[in-house]
């Protein structure tokens, strides 16, 4: 990570098929962007945890507060529960805002196609 301030960042999970053990299992993997003070994204960091919860997304944070994370306004992403607890307690003084695409996708998967 280079030197901050991030102004705003998008953090968001998928889960990926890993060999581990000599068998395939799920895990998700955790990322975080952010847009640094030229303007241009950067992968801040990347986590992997057994599934996405609130502790895989408060250690994560933690992890990039202590390497220097600062200067957050505001944070896009899900409305995955323990990634918003997540933000609160790392970021206090950032706001966090539900990413439109989620929300698109959301809004699409309960809406009858014939709408």
């Amino acid at each position: 990570m280079h030197d901050g301030p991030y102004t705003f960042v998008a953090a968001d999970a998928l889960t990926m098929k890993v060999r581990e053990a000599g068998r395939v299992v799920k895990v998700a993997v955790m990322v975080a962007t952010g847009v640094n003070a030229d303007g241009y994204r950067e992968v801040l960091g990347i986590h992997t945890a057994t599934t996405e919860s609130s502790a895989g997304w408060l250690s994560f944070f933690r992890d990039l507060t202590a390497r220097g994370l600062s200067g957050v306004a505001m944070v896009t992403s899900d409305a995955h529960a323990g990634l918003v607890e997540a933000i609160g307690a790392t970021l206090p003084n950032a706001s966090w805002q539900r990413c439109r695409t989620h929300y698109a996708a959301n809004l699409m998967s309960v809406t009858p196609k014939s709408q």
